[in-house]
């Protein structure tokens, strides 16, 4: 499933380097689940394309850790930006899917989940190439048991290059 949407994501991606450019960014993020305790914290990598001179097809890969484990998270989005250019405030729609890893012997969190959820954020232009952005993104799950039924947050603070 993830090697097919990987694959999707990065033929559409490709097709749209001809129409408007692409970034691909490094960032910082935080993950909270609601049932977990404790934030997770890592680091993680995107790349963005744009669709047309408002919208863009973005996809995050982000790993984070804590205490008690560590998760993976998959976050392709369609963002919308106000402004032309792919820069100022900008919403869209995710898809976030979740591996949990847990430290411990005996499992107590469910280890894959899917979420959908907005995308809330602002991208500042530092050069005509550089991009420095702040995403937060606020999901709700249903189904399931533990952390896949909370709600949750997570925000990034990310570093781009446009080429």
């Amino acid at each position: 499933m993830m090697k097919q949407l990987f694959i999707i994501v990065l033929c559409i991606w490709g097709y749209t380097s001809s129409l408007y450019g692409q970034e691909f960014r490094v960032q910082g993020n935080m993950l909270v689940l609601g049932e977990i305790e404790s934030p997770f914290i890592g680091i993680g990598a995107g790349i963005e394309a744009g669709l047309g001179e408002h919208f863009s097809l973005s996809f995050d890969f982000n790993w984070s850790t804590q205490a008690d484990g560590s998760v993976i998270e998959y976050r392709p989005a369609v963002n919308y930006y106000i402004k032309k250019g792919q820069s100022g405030f900008f919403s869209g729609v995710a898809l976030k899917l979740y591996n949990l890893n847990e430290n411990d012997v005996t499992p107590s969190w469910e280890h894959k989940f899917y979420f959908i959820g907005i995308n809330v954020g602002y991208k500042a232009l530092l050069s005509d190439n550089w991009t420095l952005s702040f995403m937060a993104c606020p999901h709700f799950g249903r189904g399931g048991y533990g952390p896949s039924t909370s709600m949750g947050i997570s925000a990034q603070l990310g570093l781009g290059y446009r080429f």
